[in-house]
């Protein structure tokens, strides 16, 4: 029942529109969502990143990762915190020689050293397209 509730808050306020980022739904727990783009999709630099998170101050990190485990770009951005959720965004540049797949990972630090829960991570593989 949780998931339902959460998969409608989720379509009706974590959307973001060309007019800028819109209000994420009220989630109790931490959380980093990734809403663009989405699995599977082709990008190319540079990549824009939305979504929604609650994390520890506000901190949202990512990562874009070749298909042969490199580390094509990474970076953080301000989104959500201890006491709600909100929008985030990221500008992603990175550069590849060939197509390829790779993903990207959007997370939130621990902080903790390991105790309580594991942190939020959504992991999605793209279509990186060279230019």
């Amino acid at each position: 029942m949780r998931l339902i509730v959460f998969a409608l808050l989720l379509a009706a306020g974590c959307r973001s529109q060309s007019a800028g980022l819109v209000p994420c739904p009220p989630l109790d727990a931490a959380h980093v969502i990734v809403t663009e783009p989405r699995a599977g999709q082709q990008v190319r630099s540079p990549m824009e990143v939305r979504g929604c998170s609650r994390t520890f101050e506000s901190n949202v990190q990512l990562r874009l990762m070749a298909r042969d485990g490199s580390q094509l770009a990474a970076g953080f951005a301000m989104g959500g915190g201890v006491d709600g959720a909100g929008p985030f965004r990221f500008d992603v540049e990175f550069v590849v020689r060939e197509s390829q797949l790779g993903h990207l990972e959007v997370y939130e630090e621990d902080v903790s050293d390991g105790e309580g829960f594991p942190p939020s991570r959504t992991v999605l593989p793209l279509r990186l397209m060279a230019d």
